[in-house]
C-alpha cells in the first residue's frame, strides 16, 4: 500500500494536534468576548487608524481590556479541511467544551471520529478508528506550545503574550458591517505551530469569533465555523477525564 492510499484510508491521521490550538485561540477570544456581548458600547466599530498593525493591536487590546471572567463554555462547529496532497475536501462536525482553568475537550463526530483533550500541561488525541491515543506533554517553560496553551487556556488574552508568538494585523479588505478580521502569523517556525497563518473573523456586536481559517504548511487549509456557543453552563466532570478504551494503543509523542 503506497503512502497516498494509506492516508486516504485513514483520513483522521492527517489532522495534527495543532487543530486543538485553533479552538484554543478561539477560546481566548471567546472568553474575552463573553462579557462584552452585554455591553452596548460599539468599541470595535470605529477605526481610528488605517495602519493595519496598529489597528490589529488596538482590537486585540480591546478584547483584553474588556475581559471578564467566564467559567465555562460549550459550542458546536463545522470544519472543512482542504488537502492539496490528496486533492480532496474533508468536511467534519463536532463540539467542544472549556472549563477554567485549563480544561478543554473537542470531539469530532462520525464518520471522522476523534477526541482532543487538554488538561493543563497534557494533551490527548484519541482516534477510535485505529484505537490509538497520542499523548503530548508541554514540559518546557519557554516552549511556544506551553506559552500558547497557558495564554489561551488561562482565560487571559494578554496582548503581550500574543505578540511574543505572533505578528498581528487587522485586515481592512475583510471589514464588513457586522465583522472585522485579524491575521495572526507566527514570528518563527516552531514545533507545534505547523501553520503559516490564522485568519479570525470576529462579530462586532458581541466580539465573539465567527470563523477561523488556518493556512497550513503545504498550502492546506482548515476552515472552522463556530456555532451555538453557550457560556457558564455546568459541565459534567466526566467530560474532562482521559478515559479511553483499555485496548487503545497509547503513544507518548514527547
Amino acid at each position: 500500500m503506497n503512502l497516498i492510499n494509506f492516508v486516504r484510508g485513514n483520513k483522521l491521521l492527517i489532522r495534527k494536534v495543532h487543530i486543538i490550538f485553533a479552538f484554543l485561540l478561539a477560546a481566548g477570544l471567546l472568553t474575552a468576548a463573553a462579557a462584552v456581548a452585554a455591553d452596548p458600547t460599539p468599541t470595535a466599530t470605529a477605526a481610528p487608524t488605517t495602519d493595519t498593525t496598529v489597528r490589529g493591536i488596538e482590537l486585540l487590546t480591546q478584547l483584553e481590556k474588556r475581559y471578564q471572567e467566564t467559567n465555562t463554555y460549550f459550542g458546536e462547529f463545522n470544519q472543512l479541511k482542504v488537502s492539496t496532497l490528496l486533492l480532496e475536501e474533508i468536511p467534519s462536525k463536532g463540539r467542544f467544551w472549556y472549563e477554567k482553568p485549563g480544561k478543554f475537550r473537542c470531539e469530532y463526530l462520525p464518520p471522522n471520529e476523534q477526541v482532543n483533550l487538554i488538561i493543563k500541561d497534557t494533551a490527548w488525541v484519541y482516534i477510535p478508528q485505529i484505537k490509538q491515543v497520542e499523548v503530548y506533554h508541554f514540559r518546557a517553560e519557554d516552549s511556544p506550545i506551553k506559552k500558547l496553551n497557558h495564554m489561551l487556556l488561562g482565560f487571559g488574552v494578554s496582548v503581550k503574550d500574543v505578540l511574543e508568538v505572533y505578528d498581528v494585523r487587522w485586515i481592512p479588505e475583510e471589514e464588513k458591517p457586522d465583522v472585522f478580521a485579524l491575521l495572526f502569523k507566527p514570528k518563527k517556525k516552531e514545533e507545534g505551530l505547523s501553520f503559516q497563518a490564522i485568519t479570525i473573523w470576529i462579530k462586532k456586536d458581541s466580539l465573539t469569533p465567527k470563523r477561523l481559517v488556518f493556512l497550513e504548511d503545504g498550502e492546506d487549509t482548515t476552515d472552522i465555523t463556530l456555532n451555538s456557543v453557550e457560556f457558564n453552563k455546568k459541565i459534567k466532570e466526566s467530560i474532562f477525564k482521559p478515559d479511553f478504551p483499555r485496548n487503545a494503543e497509547v503513544i507518548e509523542r514527547n
